[in-house]
């Protein structure tokens, strides 16, 4: 087996190459998203059975619109998450398929893609200034991938919040494996 830098494991058969991206461990900020999540829960629960004693219609227009925000905040805080406890990353190059896999404790949806119609394989340069880059790149959310590549027009993304060294390490075995 050998490693890209401390997260990616590239495994070799015959014919065949898996590679796994494992999601950044620290503990400390994931029992703080825990946290996060639990007070969250729980604040929108609290508005939630108080919003069944409010009488004027201004005020319930506002807590259901509330809410509706709320409910949307309370999915992007489990998936993110979920994704720090359980998730990782799973390609695998196999006859002549990239298979990509978000894995989050067993679950996701394969994605197959075929090396005739990969173009423009590329990595996404970050910009140290740039507010949504540094957004991306924080440990609450999933984003920041750092490999992209067209496919049938579409951009496809790979490689969540890796860092520099292992992001050329990852792009330089994909392009190679998908070139031949």
């Amino acid at each position: 087996m050998e490693y890209i830098g401390k997260r990616i494991s590239v495994k070799r058969k015959e014919k065949e190459i898996s590679i796994v991206i494992l999601t950044e461990v620290n503990k400390i900020k994931r029992t703080l998203l825990f946290c996060w999540f639990f007070l969250w829960s729980a604040s929108g629960v609290i508005v939630f059975t108080q919003s069944f004693m409010i009488h004027d219609e201004n005020t319930k227009v506002a807590v259901i619109v509330w809410l509706g925000f709320w409910a949307y905040f309370e999915y992007k805080i489990f998936k993110a998450y979920m994704w720090r406890r359980f998730g990782l990353e799973k390609i695998k190059l196999r006859d002549n398929k990239l298979f990509y896999k978000r894995d989050v404790a067993g679950k996701g949806k394969i994605k197959v893609f075929e090396y005739d119609f990969i173009k423009d394989f590329r990595i996404i340069d970050k910009k140290e200034r740039s507010f949504i880059d540094n957004l991306n790149d924080s440990y609450w959310v999933v984003a920041g991938e750092r490999i992209a590549f067209d496919y049938y027009g579409k951009e496809i993304k790979l490689g969540l919040q890796v860092d520099d060294v292992e992001t050329a390490g990852l792009y330089k075995l994909l392009k190679q494996e998908i070139k031949q």
